[in-house]
């Protein structure tokens, strides 16, 4: 038997190991376990999850924003509503989100800013103290700001970007 084949040969019952092993691991939906759902919806591979929770141990449990009440994040207005624990919720079309936390879990938030700023003011943030998630669903070229507490840009977000952040230094939100 030539070296080739006997390699061939020997390399096929770990291809197959290997296969059934992704296969067995999967949920049904073509995640496998130990996936995180992030706030947003999207999901994140179990080796590409970085836990940021180490920044602050408060949270953004009590967080919130000045003028945002709560109500359907879908319509053209600014407003917050708690995120499917099980799936995420997707920032809407138009529209500029934050999220409370950086995977989706009972009690956490969005608010969803479909207008630039709170008559004419930019959103004022309270009691955000940790790692939360940042999507730009704008459409028209829209930038979203996370801002300091004077105001100073710390994050230009262009439109269709995401990403965690740690919103202790955030105060304000600009949202396009």
């Amino acid at each position: 038997m030539t070296l080739r084949r006997t390699l061939a040969l020997s390399a096929a019952p770990a291809v197959l190991v290997l296969g059934a092993a992704g296969t067995a691991s999967a949920d049904g939906h073509g995640y496998r376990h130990g996936d995180t759902v992030r706030a947003d919806g999207t999901r994140v591979t179990a080796s590409a999850v970085h836990h940021t929770s180490a920044v602050s141990p408060r949270g953004n449990n009590s967080a919130w924003v000045v003028g945002v009440g709560q109500c359907d994040i879908a319509s053209n207005s600014d407003c917050w509503s708690y995120i499917d624990p099980n799936n995420g919720t997707p920032c809407p079309s138009g529209h500029f989100c934050i999220y409370t936390s950086t995977a989706a879990g009972p009690g956490v938030k969005v608010f969803s800013f479909y207008h630039c700023t709170n008559g004419g003011s930019e959103w004022a943030l309270k009691d955000w103290q940790g790692p939360g998630l940042a999507d730009n669903n704008n459409s028209g070229g829209g930038h979203g700001y996370l801002k300091g507490v004077n105001h100073n840009v710390l994050v230009d977000l262009a439109p269709g970007g995401s990403g965690d952040y740690d919103f202790t230094p955030v105060w304000y939100v600009r949202a396009c």
